[in-house]
């Protein structure tokens, strides 16, 4: 209706002009003029809300899409693209898909239809002028084109430096402590500013492309109106074209110029916007790199199957020029209790990391109860496989929530209506606490209770508790590998107790368990029955801890007496001092 506007004001200008019309023709004009006027309003306004609910559900829809396909990806992923970097793209670069939408398109497609209303307009009052309109509007509308190309490569640019910057920022504030500690405030803030700095250059090429663009189209556009009112002049006084027809032309005329324009500039900003989603859909698109295709499938059925088998396997990380583990062969059986020990940089986190396969072989294959790993859905490995690792990672969420996080919710909240835990898991949970020695019933020293929030990174918690609220996530699965990353690293002496007690009731529910460690005590106090000794990423050494220690100059010997478990000259008596 907005299109109709020009018509009935420039009848409403000849009336007035002239002086030469009736009451009613006057009343009739302005009725015209106020009702397009409130249809246009009304249609304005609808339109606006139709198309903000649609770019807001199309944030909705890519951020939903690209948290789902980042967290899909491989565990190397990560370590090459910074938590920052992909938070920015996450938040700031899906706004503006959403603003294209909300505002970009809203804006194109009703200049478009005014556009189009108007030049069916102008072509029918004077298909001549309009000739040389459209001449004007093309030359405008190409260089808006090219500018439009510019500016989604610049847009690119300034986005992905934006997500630096926000990397930047990421890592300072989630290592400030250590920045303070070794004095790094200025390093960091210099990191940051560099990054912003480079993003301002960028910005300030786009302010000036942006002036440069508009004083050119708006110059021209100026020249056209100039030279379509001489026309308009000229034809006039040669009574090619009625007064009254000539001001609409003109008035439409300035209607389709403004329209054209408005296109060029919005067109441009799409562009941009374009430019700076393009990371989006790459990351949106991206597949996890798919693992090699390993020979062997499946054991002999004839054999005594193994819960793990690890056949031939060579893994190498990506930023790294050797192996971090070398044709590792290792079966574990039902009943094992391994520790695999080694000095640091031997490979030992690497075995834990390739059992979880957070990082698929680069060569060989890793079989979990006859089934290869890659052949496995991570929701499979999750409910055969548990891990209490040296710093647990907890969720800033109730204690009943971390234990039983990634366990689908089986009852209704009679009174909000969400999805919650029925009392049959609350109950579950409450006795993997008590297991875990954490014991949540009412009136307990610790005063805790399934409902209490453990905070950012469980910080409302010692070490220990954390740690043995992860001995009851595990407990909870009844996983049959319980794996164990350093469990007792971080902790003093007594809470190592009370840790050591909790993972023995949790080896008790689980068919084999794989410990990495350092600290050759904890061995024998988790009655462990096979060591595994690393060095640069192989087995050089596998057998019963005590057989091992008797071992002369054996690894395991070697390391227990660096560590002072036993004595140089006694190797031999290894099984009595053995702690």
């Amino acid at each position: 209706m907005t299109s109709v506007i020009p018509h009935y004001y420039a009848i409403c200008i000849q009336l007035v002009a002239t002086l030469d019309g009736t009451r009613a023709k006057v009343f009739q004009a302005l009725t015209g003029l106020v009702v397009s006027s409130t249809l246009g309003a009304l249609f304005t306004g609808c339109r606006g809300s139709l198309f903000w609910i649609a770019g807001s559900r199309a944030n909705y829809n890519i951020r939903v899409k690209l948290h789902r396909s980042l967290l899909l990806q491989e565990a190397a992923f990560f370590d090459s693209n910074e938590t920052g970097y992909l938070l920015s793209r996450l938040n700031s670069d899906v706004n503006k898909i959403g603003m294209v939408i909300s505002y970009h398109v809203n804006v194109v497609c009703r200049q478009l239809a005014q556009f189009i209303f108007g030049s069916a307009y102008l072509i029918r009052i004077s298909p001549k002028l309009s000739l040389w309109t459209f001449a004007g509007i093309g030359l405008v509308a190409w260089l808006s084109t090219i500018y439009g190309a510019f500016n989604r490569v610049l847009a690119q640019r300034v986005q992905d430096t934006f997500a630096d910057a926000t990397a930047v920022a990421e890592t300072s504030f989630s290592m400030s402590e250590t920045i303070r500690a070794f004095d790094g405030v200025a390093v960091e803030s210099n990191k940051y500013e560099t990054a912003q700095s480079k993003a301002l250059d960028l910005e300030e090429t786009q302010a000036w492309g942006y002036g440069t663009h508009k004083f050119v189209s708006d110059t021209l556009q100026g020249i056209l109106q100039v030279l379509l009112l001489f026309a308009c002049w000229s034809i006039g006084r040669t009574g090619g074209l009625p007064a009254a027809q000539l001001t609409t032309f003109m008035f439409y005329t300035n209607f389709v110029l403004e329209s054209s324009n408005e296109v060029g500039d919005q067109w441009a900003k799409i562009q941009g916007a374009i430019g700076a989603s393009t990371s989006v859909f790459d990351l949106i698109r991206r597949l996890a790199l798919p693992s090699v295709d390993h020979s062997v499938k499946h054991l002999n059925g004839s054999e005594l199957t193994p819960i793990i088998n690890i056949h031939n396997m060579t893994l190498k990380y990506s930023a790294m020029d050797l192996p971090a583990l070398d044709c590792i062969d290792l079966k574990i059986d039902e009943g094992d209790r391994v520790a695999i020990v080694g000095r640091s940089g031997s490979g030992k986190s690497s075995m834990l990391r390739a059992i979880l396969r957070f990082y698929d072989p680069t060569f060989g294959s890793i079989q979990l109860e006859r089934t290869l790993l890659t052949e496995m859905s991570r929701k499979d490995i999750a409910s055969k496989v548990s891990i209490v690792s040296q710093e647990p990672s907890l969720f800033p969420m109730s204690l009943m929530e971390n234990i039983l996080y990634g366990i689908e919710k089986d009852a209704v909240d009679p009174k909000t209506g969400e999805q919650c835990y029925s009392d049959a898991y609350r109950e579950r949970t409450s006795k993997s606490l008590e297991l875990a020695g954490l014991p949540v019933q009412p009136g307990n020293d610790l005063n805790l209770s399934l409902d209490t929030r453990v905070g950012d990174g469980g910080r409302s918690l010692s070490g220990g508790q954390r740690q043995r609220v992860a001995i009851a996530r595990a407990l909870i699965r009844h996983p049959e590998v319980l794996l164990l990353d350093e469990p007792t690293a971080a902790l003093d002496s007594q809470s190592e107790r009370a840790v050591v007690e909790a993972l023995l009731r949790a080896m008790e529910r689980s068919k084999s368990m794989v410990m990495v460690t350092h600290r050759l005590g904890v061995v024998r106090s988790l009655n462990v029955n096979r060591v595994v000794v690393m060095e640069k990423g192989r087995i050089v050494e596998t057998g019963h801890p005590e057989e091992l220690l008797c071992k002369e100059n054996g690894w395991f010997a070697n390391l227990a007496r660096e560590q002072g478990i036993v004595s140089a000259h006694k190797s031999t008596t290894a099984v009595e001092e053995y702690p």
